[in-house]
């Protein structure tokens, strides 16, 4: 990413961004390690993978508490408080729309909570 793009197409500081990228791929790449450990056909490709996974997470917790500063330093804002603004003035757990939205695999499913 060219220096200076996610700031003025996300409102994200560049840094904030790419630790937020960081933190996606660790994730997304220890899910693959799991799904490559449970295909292995054999013990040292099976430990291999699940080497991975441990470095992928281990990695992913490391970015979460980088974040978390980052937010931190980016909007002033404290700990547990979104720097986005999500939250203000509704209790934990209320949210403005009656709607939950689960996403997986790529798709999304909206449940309105009728029925």
């Amino acid at each position: 990413m060219q220096q200076g793009q996610s700031t003025e197409q996300t409102g994200t500081r560049d840094d904030t961004y790419d630790v937020i990228s960081v933190v996606y791929h660790a994730l997304q790449g220890a899910e693959n390690c799991e799904i490559y450990a449970d295909d292995a056909e054999n013990e040292q490709l099976r430990s291999f993978f699940q080497q991975a996974y441990e470095q992928q997470r281990q990695l992913a917790e490391q970015g979460k508490q980088v974040l978390m500063q980052c937010l931190q330093n980016e909007g002033g804002q404290g700990a547990g408080q979104s720097a986005f603004g999500f939250g203000k003035g509704q209790t934990s757990g209320q949210s403005s729309d009656s709607r939950s939205e689960t996403v997986t695999s790529g798709t999304s499913q909206t449940d309105t909570g009728i029925g």
